[in-house]
């Protein structure tokens, strides 16, 4: 079962970090923020060049940000805001779907909604028998 899991099509779309399907192009993004507020356990720190940069351990995020910077945008309204992911958040990860050319979305809607609303983990659905055809 476990193999067969890991070829369903819902499942990589849920994998996806990326959607480019229709002319609206969506992608997740975390907000590091958080990853401090929580004491992520994925989060590490560095100096160099006299400062202070954190990143992510499994690569959520693919960006070093200056610890100085990230602890002054907290204290603004509006916080540090989101980067890119470049891989599948983990589950304790804050993040959010953004939509950037939403004027080119048409009156059906997202032509992918399986790309955000699929829960990590298990599929939400369950293959309990197998046609076969000869």
């Amino acid at each position: 079962m476990g193999a067969m899991r890991s070829r369903l099509p819902l499942a990589e779309q849920r994998d996806e970090v990326e959607c480019r399907r229709c002319g609206v192009v969506c992608q997740k993004v975390i907000h590091p923020q958080r990853c401090m507020e929580q004491g992520c356990p994925f989060l590490y720190a560095y100096e160099a060049f006299g400062h202070k940069y954190a990143g992510c351990l499994q690569g959520v995020f693919g960006v070093a940000i200056d610890v100085e910077h990230l602890t002054r945008a907290r204290k603004r309204r509006n916080g540090f805001g989101a980067i890119r992911a470049v891989r599948e958040p983990l589950p304790m990860c804050k993040t959010e779907i953004e939509a950037t050319y939403t004027s080119r979305s048409d009156e059906t809607g997202c032509v992918n909604p399986e790309f955000g609303e699929l829960p990590v983990g298990e599929p939400t659905f369950r293959v309990f028998a197998q046609i076969k055809t000869s």
